[in-house]
């Protein structure tokens, strides 16, 4: 296998260092000379590699979508089971899902989507791809179930999955995210 070229190498540490001061400071907080400094090198270079800010913000957020689709769902792909749904249910109210860097780097955008137009655009999709999933997954252990009420449960079940989640962050008990997932296996029961 190849080596990774110096401009991948260089633009994915950007990135990383990108990740790593929006989860400590908010993307509002901050700034080139913070991301230059995780990345341990000059903020010219940072600028050379990613472009401007906004530039950097658009590819920091393709990559966080990239992430969160990687992941949302592979959990069930990596174990051998029959029932796909009840594995997913798992790992979207589990403390895994909840600490995953994406998971947390989409946290730490949130608040800059209600100014943001681009990030608000870049979240959106991502929770369109994981309702997208949950529902794909429920048309698959209920088949019969009718299309609308499919899409209204997935929708319920990703807010309870994703607001436990925030509530775990906060300091809640986790034992009340699992209550969550029994209210989502029961708007799947009851379909």
């Amino acid at each position: 296998m190849g080596r990774k070229s110096l401009k991948t190498q260089k633009v994915s540490n950007i990135l990383d260092a990108f990740e790593a001061c929006i989860k400590r400071q908010g993307l509002q907080g901050t700034t080139l000379d913070d991301i230059a400094k995780e990345a341990q090198m000059a903020r010219r270079m940072v600028r050379h590699y990613t472009g401007n800010k906004e530039q950097l913000v658009a590819l920091g957020v393709a990559r966080i979508i990239e992430k969160f689709n990687q992941s949302a769902f592979s959990i069930i792909d990596q174990h051998n089971t029959k029932n796909r749904l009840e594995t997913g249910l798992d790992y979207l109210f589990s403390e895994a899902f909840n600490t995953h860097d994406a998971t947390q780097s989409i946290a730490a955008l949130l608040p800059v989507s209600f100014h943001d137009e681009q990030v608000k655009a870049a979240l959106k999709t991502i929770y369109d791809t994981l309702q997208y999933n949950i529902d794909s997954e429920i048309a698959i252990a209920k088949p019969n179930a009718d299309p609308k009420i499919r899409q209204r449960t997935s929708y319920n079940i990703m807010c309870l999955a994703f607001g436990g989640g925030w509530m775990l962050n906060l300091g809640f008990n986790p034992s009340l995210n699992q209550q969550n997932k029994l209210v989502a296996q029961q708007l799947i029961a009851q379909m």
